[in-house]
C-alpha cells in the first residue's frame, strides 16, 4: 500500500497543484487536488497488459479548459439539475446559474468545484491509503446559502475496492448533493456497447422535455432501461436516443424518508467487459444513480491526443434526486446546522 505525491503545476493563482498515485500492489488510481479528479485507474487483466479504464485528459491545462465534462472530478454543491434555477428554503427563494438551455442549473452553475484546488492531505492505513481533500464553500457561493465545510475522500483497499466518501457540515440550511463524474471504460479503448450491465434499481425517475424529474417514478420491467438481468449496454440503447441519460432509484430508497444511513450500503450497479474479464461492482447508500453512456463527448480530445467516441464510456453517477430542493415527495437533500452531510460510494474491482 502506497501514496506517492509529486508537484504538477502552479495555477495562475499562484497555487500548486499535486498529483497522488494511490497503490496496493494490485491495482492503483491517480488523483489530483485540482477538482478532487480522479486522472486514472489502472487495472490488469487475465490476458493482457494494464490498462487506464478512465475517460479524462493527459494534461492539467486540458483540465483547466475543459467545458462542462467534469472528467473524473468531484460535482457539486448540488450534482444534476435543479428545475428554473432557483429554490426555496423556509419560505427563501435562492436564484442559481442558468448554465442549463439557460433554464435550469446543472452541476452548480457556472462556477464549477472541479475548477479550483482543494486542500489535500494523505492517509495511509493497514487497509488502505488515499487521500483527502478539504474546502470551504463560502455563503453564496453558487448562490447557495451558508459556508459549506466540505472533505472529499478517495481510498483503495487490499480488496481493490475504491471508497468515495463526501461529509459536509454548514452553519445556514442548504441543499447538498455530490458525486464523482468517473466515465468508465472497463476495456480501455473503444465504445462500451457491449459491456454487460446488471443493476438492482427497478425505478428510474420521468423527466420532462428539460430533464427535470416530474416526481413520478418508472418501472423498468418490460422497457430498454431494464438492467434488473445482466444485458449489453448496446443491446437496447438505440431505443433511448441519444443514449442512456437516466436518474435510477437504488434499493436505497425507501420512500420520503430520513436520509440515507453512510453505513447502509446497496449494490446499485455491475459492470462486465468479456473482452478483458475486468468487472466492477458499485455500491452506495445514495437513492440515486446517473446512468450515462457518454452521449456527447465524440470528437474530444482524450488522453496521449486520442479522440473520444461516443458511447466510449459510462458514468455511474450515486446520489440524491435531482431538483430534489423542489420535489417535496423526494427524500430530503436540505442539511441543516448541526447535521452532517455523509454520502458514500464503493467500487469493487476483479479481472
Amino acid at each position: 500500500m502506497s501514496v506517492k505525491k509529486q508537484n504538477l503545476a502552479v495555477l495562475a493563482n499562484g497555487e500548486q497543484v499535486h498529483l497522488f498515485t494511490v497503490s496496493n500492489g494490485k491495482m492503483s488510481f491517480t488523483v489530483t487536488d485540482y477538482g478532487c479528479t480522479i486522472t486514472g485507474i489502472y487495472l490488469p487483466q487475465k490476458n493482457g497488459p494494464t490498462n487506464d479504464i478512465l475517460l479524462g485528459h493527459s494534461t492539467l491545462p486540458e483540465y483547466v479548459m475543459s467545458d462542462g465534462y467534469s472528467f473524473g472530478s468531484v460535482v457539486g454543491r448540488f450534482a444534476n439539475r435543479i428545475g428554473g434555477a432557483s429554490f426555496a428554503i423556509d419560505g427563501k427563494k435562492y436564484q442559481l446559474d442558468k448554465n442549463d438551455n439557460k433554464i435550469n442549473t446543472l452541476h452548480g452553475g457556472f462556477f464549477r468545484l472541479d475548477h479550483v484546488a482543494w486542500k489535500a492531505k494523505v492517509v495511509d492505513t493497514k487497509t488502505s491509503c488515499g487521500v483527502v481533500f478539504s474546502r470551504r464553500s463560502p455563503d453564496g457561493e453558487q448562490g447557495f446559502p451558508g459556508n459549506l465545510d466540505v472533505t472529499v475522500s478517495y481510498t483503495l483497499g487490499k480488496d481493490n475496492k475504491l471508497t468515495m466518501r463526501y461529509k459536509a457540515k454548514t452553519d445556514k440550511p442548504t441543499p447538498v448533493n455530490f458525486t464523482n463524474h468517473a466515465y468508465f471504460n472497463l476495456a480501455g479503448s473503444g465504445t462500451i456497447l457491449d459491456h454487460e450491465l446488471q443493476s438492482d434499481c427497478k425505478g428510474y425517475l420521468e423527466v420532462d422535455k428539460n430533464l427535470i424529474p416530474t416526481g413520478k417514478i418508472i418501472d423498468v420491467a418490460g422497457t430498454p432501461f431494464d438492467f434488473t438481468k445482466a444485458k449489453t449496454i448496446g443491446r437496447d440503447i438505440g431505443k433511448v436516443a441519444p443514449g442512456y441519460d437516466h436518474c435510477y432509484v437504488t434499493p436505497a430508497y425507501k420512500g420520503k424518508a430520513a436520509a440515507p444511513d453512510p453505513k447502509k450500503l446497496v449494490r446499485a450497479a455491475v459492470l462486465y467487459d468479456p473482452k478483458s474479464g475486468r468487472k466492477m461492482t458499485m455500491d452506495t447508500n445514495q437513492e440515486g444513480v446517473q446512468f450515462y453512456t457518454a452521449n456527447w463527448v465524440e470528437g474530444l480530445t482524450g488522453k496521449n491526443g486520442v479522440k473520444m467516441v461516443k458511447h466510449g464510456a459510462i458514468c455511474l453517477e450515486s446520489q440524491r434526486f435531482p431538483d430534489a430542493p423542489n420535489k417535496p415527495d423526494f427524500p430530503p437533500c436540505v442539511l441543516r446546522p448541526k447535521e452532517t452531510y455523509d454520502a458514500v460510494t464503493v467500487y469493487g474491482f476483479s479481472w
